[in-house]
C-alpha cells in the first residue's frame, strides 16, 4: 500500500452541528492519501468520538468558541491534532451540583476514550489552563 502526504486543517465553532463538515474532512484526508478503506473507517471513528465529546462538553458547559482540526498524514503514520480554546475542562468544585453535573457528563464520554485508545497507537492530551486544550492521536502505519 503506497501512502501520499496530506495535510489539512480546519476551524469549526464549538457547536455539534458542525460535526458533519469535520466528519467530512477526514473521510477526504483518509481517501485522499489512499489508506485503505478501513484504516480511513477506523480512524474517522476515533476523530469523531474525540471532537464529539470535546464539542458536546463544551456546549453542555454553555463555552464557546472555536476547534482547530489537523488531520496529518504521511507514509509512516496518521496524526490528528484537536485543539480547544473552550476551557471546558474547568469546573466549580465547591458547587456539588455543578460537580456532579460534571461527573455525569465524564462518564457519557468513557466509551469514546476507549475506543480512541483502542483504535489508535498514542492519545496525548495536554491542558494549559486559561488557554487550549490539545489531543493528540496517533496511528502507525
Amino acid at each position: 500500500m503506497s501512502v501520499q502526504a496530506v495535510l489539512k486543517e480546519m476551524l469549526v465553532p464549538c457547536d455539534p452541528k458542525y460535526l458533519v463538515e469535520v466528519r467530512e474532512m477526514v473521510r477526504q484526508v483518509c481517501q485522499a492519501s489512499g489508506l485503505e478503506e478501513r484504516q480511513g473507517l477506523l480512524f474517522s471513528l476515533a476523530v469523531d468520538e474525540a471532537v464529539t465529546s470535546i464539542l458536546t462538553n463544551a456546549c453542555d458547559m454553555g463555552h464557546r468558541g472555536e476547534l482547530k482540526v489537523v488531520i496529518d498524514v504521511d507514509e509512516t503514520r496518521f496524526r490528528a491534532l484537536i485543539e480547544d480554546h473552550t476551557n471546558h475542562l474547568l469546573v466549580d468544585m465547591s458547587n456539588e451540583a455543578a460537580y456532579m453535573a460534571h461527573l455525569n457528563r465524564e462518564r457519557r464520554h468513557q466509551l469514546a476514550v476507549f475506543l480512541m485508545r483502542k483504535i489508535m497507537d498514542e492519545v496525548n492530551y495536554s491542558y494549559k489552563k486559561g488557554y487550549q486544550n490539545d489531543l493528540q492521536l496517533v496511528k502507525f502505519l
